[in-house]
């Protein structure tokens, strides 16, 4: 009551004319809010049009380009074919026709080779001039394709990794047929992958806004910003496939990204001669934090406007009011940040196959344990650890089948039950590293007998495995030293145990050596 006594007198309710002042200075106040918030929200409208138009006419454009570089490379393989002497692939003169292929190769920077291949899948032409030590394609997927199908169209698939230089490609290829009409071979143009992704990194977006080429499958090509883990991911559960993609080739929509879950504003264009997609999205939180930064001006003015029409009390009440509400949006967007913030770390931290902690979270650990490890003056070992072979067992099993192993030994390295001071972690590509603070040599040999022997009895199967066991093995190398405080540390550290790691390669693999020195 005493509240409301306050504010009536304030305001001079007790009076009809305070009464009328302030249904009058009400009804102004409410029609001037209604404007404002009608005018922010077109003005809110206007910028996601434009984003919409910048996101449709930017997939557009690459669509263009995407075309372009896949036209280019299939009358390449047109050529190729016409050129193809009459007697067939087999007696192409290899010499000869590898000097012609790196012809075409130089004049289109897109391509990462050109090839020729038998019906045997054995490759008997090659813009790189020599042969890898891998020449037999026929277990490729483009292979299969061509032999099963007569006709005489170009076939895109999926991204591969060259055996040639272990490059990323994109495979576009031909069906070589012969006199009669029979399957005999193909000619193959890979595509680099490098290629869109510094062509994509020439655009001027957001660090979350998105830039891809997807087959029409589903799967992807390439994706900007995010790394090489999301080529060949299948989208199909995405809504561009779900439902835009249905209704027509070309457009824009908004919907949360297949990829990240980030809602973005969407912009696709299907290619008029290949079966690609290209997608353009602009990150819509950050759109909004941009347009509410551009837009405060005009807010702050509209409530000044408002302010000057009410009387002094009134006046100092609604300042109150508006720093009130600013507060609250800055804490809200203080919070959400602060949330991002976390997440952004945490993502940065952890390695995204198998979960465990990344190169960079290596590094920094490692540093601070060797810091510490120099003032206490006590000892710390690093072991090193590789998978056996697992070159081999990615050729056999294929590139996912290897994704999957490095999860399984993951998580058996994971559930060695170490001490929390302890960190395990993904140093790069098959090789695994486990750092121990305050741990002697001994204790660190028993832990890398105990990781490699854990592995061993997972039981993953590898045929291709040299070891004599056909499963997945490891091979472990140790090493400790009391640091001295220095920038040396971490580096005798890692040479140390990665010595002792090739050590135990070179005595056979499938174990644990300790270096002594």
């Amino acid at each position: 009551m005493k509240v409301g006594k306050h504010i009536s007198n304030a305001l001079a309710l007790n009076s009809s004319l305070g009464r009328s002042i302030s249904l009058f200075m009400a009804g102004l106040l409410i029609a001037g809010v209604a404007t404002s918030a009608w005018t922010l929200n077109r003005s809110w409208e206007r910028t996601v049009e434009e984003s919409e138009r910048n996101a449709i006419n930017l997939s557009v454009s690459q669509a263009r380009q995407a075309e372009d570089t896949f036209l280019q490379s299939e009358l390449a393989l047109r050529d190729i074919r016409r050129n193809v002497p009459q007697g067939g692939v087999s007696v192409i003169d290899e010499a000869s026709f590898n000097l012609y292929l790196s012809e075409i190769k130089e004049r289109l920077p897109q391509l990462h080779g050109l090839f020729v291949y038998d019906a045997q899948g054995n490759m008997k032409a090659t813009s790189f001039g020599r042969q890898p030590a891998i020449a037999n394609n026929v277990d490729r997927e483009y292979f299969a394709y061509h032999r099963k199908n007569g006709h005489g169209s170009v076939h895109i698939g999926h991204v591969i990794r060259s055996r040639s230089t272990g490059d990323l490609v994109i495979p576009v290829s031909l069906r070589l047929n012969d006199a009669a009409g029979g399957f005999a071979g193909v000619g193959l143009a890979t595509v680099k992958i490098d290629y869109f992704r510094h062509f994509y990194n020439y655009f001027e977006l957001g660090s979350r806004d998105l830039l891809a080429i997807l087959s029409t499958d589903a799967t992807v090509l390439y994706a900007r910003p995010f790394n090489d883990d999301v080529i060949n991911r299948n989208l199909s559960r995405s809504p561009l496939f779900t439902q835009e993609l249905i209704r027509q080739d070309r457009g824009n929509a908004t919907w949360n990204s297949a990829i990240d879950r980030v809602e973005r504003i969407f912009g696709f264009a299907r290619l008029e001669r290949y079966p690609l997609v290209v997608a353009a999205g602009y990150d819509k939180p950050a759109l909004w934090h941009a347009w509410l930064r551009e837009s405060l001006p005009d807010i702050v003015l509209n409530a000044m406007l408002l302010l000057g029409t009410l009387v002094m009390g009134a006046l100092i009440f609604r300042v109150v009011r508006v720093n009130v509400r600013d507060q609250t949006e800055l804490t809200m967007l203080r919070d959400e940040l602060t949330s991002i913030n976390h997440t952004l770390q945490t993502m940065a931290l952890a390695d995204g196959l198998t979960g465990l902690a990344n190169r960079r979270q290596f590094d920094l650990f490692l540093s601070q344990t060797l810091k510490t490890a120099a003032l206490t003056g006590r000892s710390v070992s690093l072991i090193m650890l590789d998978i056996d072979y697992f070159k081999r067992y990615n050729d056999f099993y294929g590139h996912v089948a290897g994704d999957n192993c490095l999860r399984h030994v993951g998580e058996v390295l994971h559930k060695l039950n170490l001490r929390q001071s302890d960190l395990i972690a993904r140093y790069g590509g098959e090789e695994f590293a486990i750092v121990l603070p305050d741990t002697d040599r001994g204790a660190a040999f028993n832990i890398a007998q105990r990781a490699v022997a854990a592995v061993r009895a997972a039981q993953l199967p590898h045929n291709e495995s040299l070891t004599g066991v056909k499963v997945v093995t490891l091979s472990a190398g140790c090493y400790s030293l009391v640091p001295r405080g220095n920038d040396d540390d971490a580096r005798l550290l890692k040479e140390g145990a990665d010595a002792a790691l090739y050590s135990a390669k070179m005595a056979g693999r499938n174990r644990a050596i300790v270096s002594e020195s």
